[in-house]
């Protein structure tokens, strides 16, 4: 039984974590308030005159960034999506001992390719790129990002498929579905919650990808937002309040992505924490 101490101790607690996480937000939507002479004048102040007008400038401008985010985040979520949850049906339905080792080389490797830092594959996959002829394209940078989820999509997904029964594909078989019909009729319905999971991951993943997309892409293309973020800095200098207004408003789909997936998210995060 928790005594009074105790809860007084995990209530200071929530309290300073809340101060921790909620403090650097704030500054961040305070900064993004103020002109740029402001923030050179003072960057800390809490009395001042706000406006909107870093917002309006930042949305003239960076419209086309935060368009090219949604092209990509939206397409490599739904690839993903499209081949992670066959493959993790077919690696989480172990059906013979010789499958059981494939399933487990298959599985070890793509662990080994979740540890490779992301930088190291720029090279490679650049040549590969230029070999098929579609280095500084769209559909290049999606294809990998696809490369780069799948993955890790397919080790979240795996943990749903072990946690449906064995018996309902048994009494499916029994009444004469074929593996192709279980699959849709019991897999992807009970999948829900880890393709609702997936989803949410993969798409504030591929939103917030870097590196690839300053690599990728030429500087005639319209970048993503990440990239946009990054270009607010230059060597000798920063606009503050443009960078503080475009972290604001490119969080804000992530946000709502958050607020939507968050119970089926936390959900599914715990059932992959513990299978």
């Amino acid at each position: 039984m928790i005594g009074r101490s105790t809860r007084w101790l995990f209530a200071v607690l929530t309290v300073v974590l809340g101060l921790v996480y909620l403090l650097p937000l704030a500054w961040i939507v305070l900064t993004s308030l103020k002109t740029n002479a402001q923030v050179l004048r003072d960057p800390n102040a809490l009395v001042f005159t706000p406006t909107l007008a870093t917002y309006a400038e930042v949305i003239r401008s960076g419209v086309g960034a935060i368009l090219t985010s949604v092209q990509i985040a939206v397409l490599v979520t739904a690839v993903v999506l499209v081949l992670a949850v066959p493959a993790a049906f077919a690696l989480g339905r172990r059906l013979s001992v010789g499958w059981s080792r494939v399933i487990a080389v298959v599985l070890a490797a793509f662990l080994v390719l979740q540890m490779i830092p992301q930088p190291m594959t720029v090279i490679p996959l650049y040549s590969v790129l230029a070999r098929w002829r579609i280095l500084g394209t769209l559909p290049a940078l999606i294809l990998v990002d696809i490369a780069l989820l799948l993955p890790f999509a397919v080790m979240l997904l795996r943990p749903f498929v072990l946690a449906i029964p064995s018996v309902l594909y048994e009494a499916a078989a029994l009444d004469g579905a074929s593996r192709l019909r279980a699959f849709w009729s019991i897999t992807v319905p009970m999948l829900s919650n880890g393709i609702f999971t997936v989803m949410s991951v993969i798409f504030i993943t591929a939103w917030g990808e870097f590196v690839y997309a300053i690599n990728f892409l030429p500087q005639d293309v319209v970048l993503p937002v990440s990239a946009l973020l990054a270009s607010q800095n230059a060597t000798y200098a920063a606009n503050w309040n443009t960078l503080m207004a475009l972290a604001v408003l490119t969080a804000l789909p992530l946000l709502v992505v958050f607020v939507v997936s968050q119970k089926r998210l936390i959900n599914g995060l715990s059932l992959g924490a513990v299978k």
